[in-house]
């Protein structure tokens, strides 16, 4: 299992997406994907929290279900690229998104 980190942030509530399934959309038309690379995460994937706790980001809308800190950033395993969490969801029943 690879772990990846994520950057600490401040803000309001977290979103819950929840997690895209590699072989079928099952988020009401978003998909989760890097937007640097397009690197889509699979539920396998998992990153570390501040606090050491590890899980996928995306089934909490980047908050840590231990601690309960807010990420705002989140960064790619592929392409090591850091991007804001919220810009990795994307509307996919919106032409050229």
């Amino acid at each position: 299992m690879e772990l990846h980190l994520l950057k600490r942030g401040g803000g309001a509530g977290a979103l819950d997406p929840g997690l895209r399934d590699t072989t079928r959309d099952t988020t009401g038309g978003r998909r989760i994907r890097c937007p640097k690379c397009a690197w889509e995460p699979g539920r396998e994937d998992h990153w570390s929290c501040a606090c050491l706790h590890v899980w996928n980001t995306f089934e909490t809308g980047g908050v840590c279900p231990a601690c309960q800190r807010q990420w705002l950033e989140t960064q790619c395993p592929r392409c090591d690229g850091w991007s804001q969490h919220l810009a990795w969801y994307v509307d996919t029943s919106v032409p050229n998104a």
